[in-house]
């Protein structure tokens, strides 16, 4: 099968090769089984970000691309429009099961179906459409805590759903998500007239991405207090010399900055307003995920200020809202290097397992000697071993 590049390759006619991750992924899918389906992709356009949809191609038609709303580059939706059908991504609407259900029968109506979701988009409908779906719903492959928390809700799985969310091959991109958030957040501030050192900042979450954030931030010497609902969570941040706070509006009171990393509603309507004045607010995932600015509405006056910032007042202050409430560190393309491949890799891993072998609904993962496969195949295609001569 040809293997549809979405960029230019390279080399002379005679030997023309792939860029290296197209040709790591390439790899990878090859020694993969394949199965009779076809699959929807809903996935970031940015860049670094879309090496692994070739592969896929190798195992499964793509019906659609779904880029996600809040970050999509223009030059690279072209060059993957070029490719691929890319159809618009609206939480609301696969959330209608009726909705759902036609689109699903447009574009892959009696076919065995993967969906491949970052945020758990699928999960509100997806028993009532497994029930009516002309095809078959194999499963579901999940890249996000918050997206496999929107699964692990329902009632009951209806189909198998693999989940990367918590795999140790996320761990490297997690870690990396916060310096990228902390270096969105410093950037704007920068451009603002303001600096990061000496500041004091309230990371509520201390997951994967919020101990990055606190990390970074530590290493820019700002003061970092942490809030986290799980007693384990907060003693190991307190563990790793962060500050606590007795109550959460405490922690707001006395923060510059906050970093809300939840995915649950991080602050409410009454927290909004007991943030500090002039308080910078980023998020990590959407506004809608972490905020309740909704709840808070009638009483904040919106001003935008500059590029990614915006002002809300109230009638004890204001505070500065980064990138409207949606993940701060999009507005620099979230770049983080060969480690999201990793990822992708392991989503490709669980698409073959889905379509190659018979699962039961429930909660899956690859096994460890599949991400250790990864693994080795990753460092051979990106990390040539350093050779250290002796003195």
């Amino acid at each position: 099968m040809s293997i549809p590049s979405l960029y230019p390759l390279r080399g002379s006619a005679a030997g023309l090769v792939l860029p290296p991750a197209e040709a790591f992924f390439a790899q990878l899918a090859g020694g993969l089984p394949t199965g009779d389906a076809t699959c929807l992709v809903i996935t970031h356009l940015l860049p670094g970000q879309v090496s692994f949809l070739p592969a896929l191609t190798q195992l499964s038609p793509v019906a659609a691309v779904l880029p996600k709303p809040k970050s999509i580059n223009g030059v690279l939706l072209e060059q993957v429009r070029s490719v691929y059908r890319c159809d618009v991504l609206d939480r609301e609407l696969f959330a209608d099961p009726r909705w759902l259900l036609r689109y699903l029968e447009e574009r892959a109506a009696g076919r065995s179906l993967a969906l491949l979701d970052i945020g758990g988009y699928f999960a509100p409908a997806l028993a009532e459409v497994c029930a009516a779906f002309s095809g078959r719903i194999l499963g579901v492959v999940e890249d996000t805590e918050n997206g496999l928390q929107r699964y692990l809700r329902l009632d009951t799985l209806p189909v198998p759903v693999y989940s990367v969310a918590r795999s140790p091959l996320k761990e490297a991109e997690d870690c990396l998500a916060g310096e990228a958030i902390v270096f969105s957040t410093e950037a704007i501030l920068r451009d603002l007239g303001e600096i990061l050192p000496g500041r004091q900042a309230c990371v509520i979450g201390f997951g994967k991405i919020g101990a990055g954030i606190a990390r970074a931030l530590h290493g820019r010497h700002v003061r970092v207090v942490v809030i986290d609902t799980d007693p384990v969570r907060q003693a190991q941040a307190i563990a790793l010399g962060y500050g606590r706070a007795a109550t959460l509006t405490d922690a707001l009171q006395a923060a510059d900055l906050v970093f809300c990393a939840t995915g649950n509603r991080a602050l409410n309507a009454g927290n909004l307003l007991h943030l500090r004045d002039g308080a910078y607010v980023a998020t990590v995932t959407s506004r809608d995920d972490e905020l309740d600015l909704a709840g808070a509405g009638p009483l904040l006056h919106r001003e935008d200020v500059a590029a990614g910032v915006v002002r809300y007042r109230h009638a004890e202050g204001h505070f500065h809202l980064l990138n409207d409430g949606n993940a701060v560190n999009f507005l620099h393309s979230s770049a983080i290097g060969p480690s999201i491949h990793l990822v992708k890799a392991e989503i490709i891993a669980a698409l073959a397992h889905l379509m190659s072998e018979p699962h039961d609904p429930g909660l899956y993962e690859v096994s460890s000697q599949v991400r250790a496969s990864i693994a080795a195949a990753w460092m051979d295609a990106f990390h040539t071993p350093a050779v250290t001569a002796n003195a």
